[in-house]
């Protein structure tokens, strides 16, 4: 059965009441039950009703329910996408409907029209139908030139397949570089993308797209983000981006993967510690998000929000970070996740600040459960933000929280770092479990050797976050302030 925690996971907060009142008017009976259904999913006691009625009643409750949001969806982001393609579309709905009426000078004139339109947005499969329809009723129009017709089909066809041919070489790429695979060099991606081009007969001029490019950051991003060595990546793509910039490619088709491109390169160049490039590109970012009339400013304006106030905050201007996170959280238009997002990283901003009182607030406002937590957000986000709660209760003094939130967590997550032996948020809740049991151990030379051993400083190469754990114990061992701390480390690297 489709997930509805899944669709609604799609909603922001102004579409849910949105949907209630949808339902309101679809409900001809007053006993239907699918709103108070609905708002036990948001409440997280999507059970409860079943206290109430039988299985299956709930089941047949549950799948029209499902069904009522997919209608719903499917409606609004229909109304939102207003883009190129979808008047290609209508060009072409309406131009088959004159044609079959007879109406063939005029239905011809709309399949014109239609066809320049999908030549600007390089959409291969519109263009396939545009052509097929010229070409069925080619016989009523004494002036339509069918060996010109049958030349751009063909052509079409060849840049058609060369599109998918792409789209297979990176599910190959994608294949090869799994999990199973993060021991091999950053630089076998780029070895990995030569070979694939000559493998598939790809011209290297027309695999350097904004979706491809795009692509090809996300398997870099992804491989950094496994083994949390960002210095060493090979950015060899990012040459690509000033060729294809205000060309005929940076169309309103690739916007999408434009936006995500130039997000993808300024959160590596964050986690490399080269903010002014970060920002940089961030700049770029915002820029792109305004354009077609912002078609994805709302899409994009929290991941861009919550890694802007992260470059400022490391750039010392903790208060310009505080105040973008918050004026960020106003917003009705979040999802789940990025509420989340923003609000962990703003726990972490008044952290380094010594401000306990509100980063216990922020921390006791995530309701929702490590199971959720860990399939919306992925356990990066997780495990830092159970780091967050363990160093919370212990600055608070609340040992025997802090203890067994450490004990919770062995339980819960042990094995996934047998598995992982880079990820540090492990070795680190040992140390603080063992100042627990002895609070003079921490500014001990035993406790400096131990953290040393345990946590390998990394120096110039140390990935970001990892910088922020180390950081937090040098301030203890020392006693000194956490954010003077981290940012002494950061001029280092």
């Amino acid at each position: 059965m489709i997930s509805l925690n899944d669709l609604i996971a799609l909603q922001n907060e102004k579409e849910k009441p949105a949907f209630i009142q949808f339902l309101e008017k679809r409900n001809k009976r007053h006993d239907t039950r699918n709103i108070t259904l609905y708002k036990d999913f948001l409440n997280g006691n999507e059970k409860r009703l079943l206290n109430e009625i039988s299985v299956n009643s709930y089941n047949a409750l549950k799948k029209r329910l499902c069904d009522q949001l997919i209608d719903f969806l499917a409606s609004t982001i229909l109304s939102k996408e207003l883009s190129s393609e979808n008047k290609v579309i209508k060009l072409i709905a309406i131009s088959r409907k004159l044609l079959a009426l007879g109406h063939v000078h005029t239905g011809l004139l709309l399949l014109k029209r239609a066809e320049t339109s999908a030549l600007a947005i390089e959409h291969h499969s519109l263009l396939n139908e545009i052509y097929h329809s010229m070409i069925e009723y080619s016989h009523k129009s004494a002036t339509t030139d069918l060996e010109s017709l049958f030349k751009k089909l063909e052509k079409n066809n060849e840049q058609f397949i060369a599109q998918e041919r792409l789209s297979v070489l990176y599910a190959s790429m994608q294949r090869q570089f799994n999990t199973t695979n993060f021991n091999m060099l950053p630089s076998s991606l780029h070895e990995m993308y030569n070979e694939g081009l000559k493998t598939f007969g790809i011209n290297p001029e027309r695999a350097a797209n904004f979706r491809s490019l795009n692509q090809l950051c996300i398997l870099t991003d992804l491989y950094a983000s496994q083994t949390k060595n960002y210095k060493e990546l090979d950015l060899f793509f990012e040459e690509f981006i000033p060729q294809i910039q205000g060309g005929s490619k940076d169309n309103e088709q690739s916007l999408g993967y434009h936006i995500e491109l130039l997000y993808g390169l300024a959160n590596i160049y964050f986690r490399r510690n080269s903010l002014t490039k970060s920002l940089g590109y961030l700049e770029q970012m915002h820029i792109q998000m305004k354009r077609v009339n912002g078609k994805y400013f709302e899409r994009w304006i929290a991941s861009y929000t919550n890694l802007l106030a992260l470059n400022y905050n490391f750039s010392a201007a903790w208060e310009k970070a505080l105040k973008l996170i918050e004026e960020g959280l106003l917003s009705k238009n979040l999802s789940e996740t990025e509420r989340s997002l923003l609000k962990l990283n703003l726990s972490m901003i008044h952290f380094q600040q010594g401000n306990l009182s509100e980063v216990k607030v922020l921390v006791n406002s995530f309701k929702r459960t490590d199971a959720w937590y860990l399939k919306e957000m992925g356990n990066e986000w997780l495990f830092n933000f159970k780091a967050m709660e363990v160093l919370l209760h212990f600055d608070l003094g609340n040992d025997e929280l802090a203890e067994s939130l450490i004990l919770s967590f062995k339980r819960k997550y042990g094995v996934h770092f047998k598995k992982d032996q880079d990820n540090p948020i492990w070795p680190f809740l040992l140390l603080i479990k063992a100042i627990l049991h002895d609070p003079e151990l921490i500014q001990s030379q035993k406790f400096e050797q131990k953290v040393e051993s345990s946590i390998p400083w990394k120096g110039e190469n140390e990935d970001f976050f990892n910088l922020c754990i180390y950081a937090w114990l040098k301030a203890k061992m020392k006693g000194e302030p956490i954010y003077e701390t981290t940012m002494s480390l950061l001029q280092k690297t």
